[in-house]
């Protein structure tokens, strides 16, 4: 199909021109109009992560599986003590994070977070944190959303947060809101535009889950 074929194109451009990601043992393939498919693998972590966030940002792409695995380098290599040790002080050195509500746990250097923690940017940037750490080949992050905001009071919040949103069409995203779950429905222009929607549902307090059942309007 011509229009994957192009988006094959820019995938693999965008790899080539991503600074700090070694992409020469990454494959692509696109699925279903729009789903990309990365395997292959790189020597750390943090490549896998800037892999999948560079082919985010390309448009028309409307879901990445990242299937990447992470080959560590000898020199990146550490021991599942020395990451436990530098996580909590990642975590302690970050004055967004609650870092005495959190747990952390590794296992031949996957590492996983848990706790509970009032907003999800927190959650977001506790694993932000640890991502980046020498040894760690994955993170888990199961660190829960405390609720604290009325249910019926979630949904107004989060139209709010869209219009103010200047690259949201407010007009197009619907909110049904089921407890702390929020779902959103409705067509938006671009993978871009839909993350920026799910960003701002879950910038609301007590959102412990975001549904995304938009469509990308073609």
């Amino acid at each position: 199909m011509v229009v994957d074929n192009k988006l094959y194109g820019w995938v693999v451009e965008k790899l080539n021109f991503e600074p700090g990601l070694d992409e020469t043992n990454i494959t692509v393939s696109i699925k279903d109009e729009g789903i990309v498919v990365l395997g292959g693998y790189v020597r750390s972590y943090v490549e896998k992560r800037l892999a999948e966030k560079a082919i985010e940002r390309i448009e028309n792409v409307r879901g990445v599986a990242n299937e990447i695995t992470v080959d560590l380098l000898a020199s990146y290599k550490r021991n599942d003590a020395e990451i436990v040790k530098a996580a909590l002080h990642a975590l302690e050195w970050n004055l967004l994070i609650p870092h005495k509500d959190i747990k952390v746990a590794v296992d031949n250097g996957h590492l996983t977070l848990s706790g509970k923690v009032s907003y999800n940017y927190q959650r977001d940037r506790a694993q932000k944190a640890v991502s980046d750490l020498y040894g760690v080949t994955y993170v888990t992050n199961n660190i829960e959303i405390k609720p604290e905001i009325k249910p019926e009071d979630v949904k107004n919040k989060i139209i709010s947060e869209f219009e103010r949103n200047a690259r949201i069409d407010a007009n197009n995203v619907k909110v049904e809101v089921d407890g702390d779950k929020v779902i959103l429905k409705g067509k938006v222009k671009n993978f871009d535009e839909a993350r920026e929607a799910r960003q701002a549902a879950w910038s609301i307090p007590g959102i412990a889950s975001v549904v995304d059942n938009m469509t990308i309007n073609w």
